[in-house]
């Protein structure tokens, strides 16, 4: 597989309905979170370099008790050593999953940010 170089996240747009939510609420919650990729994946590959960067739009929504919502799209963007455009079905898949982890982890950093206090 086709070593990562560098990951970007960026909140697009985030929807927190709470009420007295604590961290542990915060991670049930995110912990079973759906997350899709409505939108296309865009990979380009630039060959003088021997890169490629992998780009999508993924949304993670999650619904908990008492009310507890969260709606948030993150736009991903992966950097990889090596042709991904080009890629077999089982690599687009990892990759698929890369993606959406990245978003899930950048939602639960947003979210925190959002329910600490701050210092």
């Amino acid at each position: 597989m086709a070593k990562e170089l560098k990951l970007e996240t960026t909140l697009v747009k985030m929807r927190l309905a709470r009420k007295g939510i604590s961290l542990d609420q915060v991670h049930k919650l995110l912990a079973v979170a759906r997350t899709s990729i409505p939108g296309e994946v865009l990979a380009k590959f630039l060959r003088e370099m021997n890169i490629s960067t992998v780009e999508a739009d993924v949304r993670v929504q999650a619904r908990g008790e008492q009310g507890l919502t969260v709606d948030s799209v993150v736009r991903v963007k992966l950097t990889y050593r090596g042709d991904m455009v080009r890629s077999s079905p089982r690599l687009r898949g990892k990759i698929n999953n890369r993606l959406q982890k990245a978003a899930q982890k950048a939602c639960y950093q947003a979210v925190f940010n959002e329910i600490s206090p701050s210092r």
